[in-house]
This record gives C-alpha cells, sequence and structure tokens, in this order.
C-alpha cells in the first residue's frame, strides 16, 4: 500500500499531490507538453488535519532526497538551518525540502510578517530556480506570512487542509474504532454528526476519551453515553453526567430554550444540529449546548436560531430571559454586520467612511438594528408556535435524556412533522 493510500479521505488533496509524484517520476511526458513543475506546494490549514502527514506521503512516494526543516532554536537562529537546507538539497538534487510550521520559523503578527526568517526562505527559493528542488511548506495561519512569499512562482501551488466532512469523515471515524470494541447499538452516524466539524486528531481524541471512560467504569465495550461525554468534556467543558433536577424551573428553562434553537435552526434548514444537551455544572447551575453539523448557512439562520432560546423562554414564562445574552449579542452582531458589508437594508449604512461621517449614520444604525430585531423576533416566534408539538417534545426528551442524538432530532421530527420554514434576507 503506498503513502497516500494509507490516508484517509481527502481525495482531492491527494490527487493534486500524485500529480507532483508523477511529474518527478515521468518528466519528459510533462516537458514534452511544455509543463513546468509547479515552484512549491503550500499546505495550509488549521492544526491538526493532518498537513505534515500529507507532505511526508508525498515526499515518500517521490523518493528523492528529503531534508526538513523546523524551528527548534532561538527565534532568529534557523535562518542558518534554512540556508544549510537548501545548500543540501541543491548539492543532492533531484531533492524536496520540507519547511514545516514555516508560520512558526518567526514570531510576527499579519501586519509584521517581513522577519528575516521569511526573507532567507524567499531568496533561498528563488536562488533555485534553475535547480531540480521542490519546496513543500505546511502552514497553519497563511495571513502571518509575506505576500511576496507566498505569491505564483514561489509557490505556485497553495492547497487548503479543512476538517473532514461527509463521506471522509465517517471513513476516518470507521478507520478509528476499527480496533475499539463497540456496543453494537452505536450509531456511526450519530458520532460523525456530533464531532464532524472537527479535524482527525480531534475525532481519534474523542474516540480515545470514550474508551479510558469505559475503561475506568471497567466495562467490556464503548456505549453511547461513553461517546456523549467524551464529547462534551472536549467540546463543551468537563464531565457531562451529572444527575439533575428534572422538576426544577430552571432544567425547564434551560431544555426549552436549547430545544428552541434547535427547532429553529432544523425550521429554516433541516439536518443543520447534530447534537443538544443539557447538564449541570460543579455549582449546580444547569446550562446547555446545541452542536450545528451544517456548514454555508445564511445570515438570518444565524439570528433567528440566536434569538430563538430567549424568545421560548419569555413566550412561556414571560418577563425578560435571563442568561441570555451572548445570544443577543450573536444576533445583534450579525445583523450590524449585514447592514454594515452587505448592505442588506441598502447602501445608506454601508460601513464606508463617506456613510460613517454623516452626523446620523449611529443613530440610523441603532434604529434599524432594533427594528430589524423586532422582526426576526416574530419569525422566530411563528416558527415556534406553528412547531409547538415538536418543541413540547424536544424540551421533555431533553429533560428526561440529557442529551440527544442526530437520530435522535430525525426521529422526533418525523414523529412531530417539522415545518420548514424559508429564509428570507
Amino acid at each position: 500500500m503506498g503513502s497516500f493510500e494509507k490516508i484517509i479521505g481527502y481525495e482531492g488533496i491527494k490527487m493534486e499531490l500524485r500529480q507532483i509524484v508523477d511529474m518527478m517520476k515521468n518528466p519528459k511526458r510533462y516537458m514534452a507538453l511544455g509543463a513546468e513543475m509547479p515552484k512549491g506546494v503550500l499546505l495550509y490549514g488549521d492544526p491538526g488535519l493532518g498537513k505534515t502527514l500529507m507532505a511526508t506521503a508525498l515526499m515518500n512516494e517521490a523518493g528523492v532526497q528529503t531534508i526538513t526543516v523546523r524551528r527548534t532554536k532561538k527565534n532568529g537562529e534557523i535562518v542558518d538551518d534554512i540556508v544549510n537546507a537548501f545548500d543540501f538539497a541543491k548539492t543532492n538534487a533531484p531533492a524536496i525540502i520540507l519547511l514545516d510550521d514555516m508560520d512558526k520559523f518567526a514570531n510576527e503578527d499579519e501586519q509584521h510578517c517581513d522577519a528575516e526568517e521569511y526573507v532567507a526562505v524567499q531568496t533561498c527559493i528563488d536562488e533555485m530556480q534553475d535547480s531540480n528542488v521542490l519546496v513543500v511548506a505546511t502552514v497553519n495561519n497563511i495571513r502571518k506570512l509575506p505576500r511576496s512569499l507566498t505569491r505564483a512562482g514561489r509557490f505556485d501551488r497553495k492547497i487548503q487542509m479543512v476538517s473532514p466532512t461527509g463521506a471522509d469523515a465517517v471513513d476516518i471515524l470507521k478507520h478509528y474504532l476499527i480496533d475499539k470494541p463497540v456496543s453494537k447499538d452505536i450509531d456511526v452516524q450519530d458520532i460523525y454528526k456530533m464531532v464532524n466539524t472537527s479535524s482527525s486528531a480531534e475525532i481519534k481524541t474523542v474516540l480515545n476519551e470514550a474508551a479510558i471512560i469505559a475503561g475506568f467504569e471497567m466495562c467490556e465495550r464503548i456505549e453511547e453515553r461513553h461517546l456523549v461525554e467524551a464529547v462534551l468534556r472536549r467540546h463543551y467543558g468537563g464531565p457531562g453526567e451529572k444527575e439533575i433536577n428534572t422538576n426544577g424551573t430552571e432544567i425547564e428553562k434551560v431544555a426549552l430554550h436549547e430545544a428552541a434553537h434547535l427547532v429553529v435552526a432544523e425550521s429554516l434548514k433541516q439536518g443543520s444540529i447534530g447534537f443538544v444537551s443539557i447538564r449541570q455544572d460543579d455549582s449546580g447551575q444547569c446550562e446547555g449546548a446545541v452542536h450545528s453539523c451544517s456548514f454555508n448557512v445564511k445570515r438570518p439562520h444565524h439570528i433567528m436560531t440566536s434569538l430563538a432560546g430567549k424568545v421560548a423562554v419569555e413566550m412561556r414564562f414571560g418577563g425578560i430571559a435571563n442568561g441570555c445574552s451572548s445570544d443577543l449579542d450573536k444576533a445583534i452582531d450579525a445583523i450590524a454586520e449585514g447592514l454594515r458589508r452587505s448592505a442588506t437594508r441598502g447602501p445608506s449604512l454601508l460601513d464606508s467612511p463617506r456613510m460613517c461621517n454623516s452626523d446620523n449614520y449611529y443613530l440610523r444604525m441603532e434604529t434599524t438594528i432594533n427594528v430589524e430585531l423586532e422582526r426576526y423576533t416574530l419569525e422566530v416566534k411563528n416558527i415556534l408556535l406553528k412547531n409547538n408539538q415538536m418543541l413540547e417534545r424536544v424540551t421533555e426528551e431533553l429533560k428526561s435524556k440529557q442529551y440527544l442524538l442526530y437520530s435522535d432530532i430525525q426521529r422526533i421530527e418525523e414523529e412531530c412533522g417539522l415545518e420548514r420554514k424559508e429564509v428570507v434576507c
């Protein structure tokens, strides 16, 4: 099995890197077509996504001399390592240089990214233009690098790595579960929906946490509750399994609050919620969490979903709902962003010097935000009233079970008949 075949998923990225390997192994075929080897390959994305793993697979498949440069010395001292690596590669060409975590070579920020380390890399790459040396770099934060370094001619092929989703994430989960004894009633799809926005490394860690919890309880198999607690510990801060009083007003409000988030989100985009929970912290306070597993939702979706918990609690209990300030802030920020950046209510509130300098700009901005809040609040009330049966069912099952998985959510929707809502701007 080749190095690329050992990596689960990322088929598109592996295909791009296979092209590079094929060019190195069959240069005459490409030369006949007038094709030149890309000057450099830059793999960038969040930590834990497998950038170094992918770069290593490229080097293994190429079968040429390789040298890796990482920052292991004090700031500034890595310059000598960079120069020596390029000299070695040139002498031993064909070769590949891996600049691993290149954005850590210097302590520069996005506004000051012309450090001598990056200047050294840039100069060395330019001096290698006529050599049979391929430069590969991995980067967490590409914005820390000077544009002069990442431009075409130095790094011709820039490849973004993102968290695995869909079939890739399911395949990675299955791969990590192969050597673990798992209860037969566990649904891989439920696990995927709980963690599908995570990196491969995070998925592996969650599954390992679940195994540790099961082992401590002297269980022979990893059960659903072990996975749920592992997710709660990793993503929502602390142990999730605690006995809570399901009869109090507080737990009723928390369950209703989270149920409303779920109902509105699902009404606007079905299948967008993969996990919801309520729990009690060490101080005895109850709190909840809703985990979205959907991307590319419209701004109104975020606004109405954020407002849902506050609206539901106030509809049932009256008064002003406590503990909703962060949700309200999210809604206000999303509305303001739409007004300033996207002109959702016309160009008069766009974030431009000409508009902002007008005498009544901020007054009009505040007034419009308040009007939009009222409008979205009415939309949310309408969704909750039309889906009241589902709202009640989710609330009761949350109080009873303390969490709902993706399969639970889909079952409730089918039984209650979710009424969809078209998102309006």
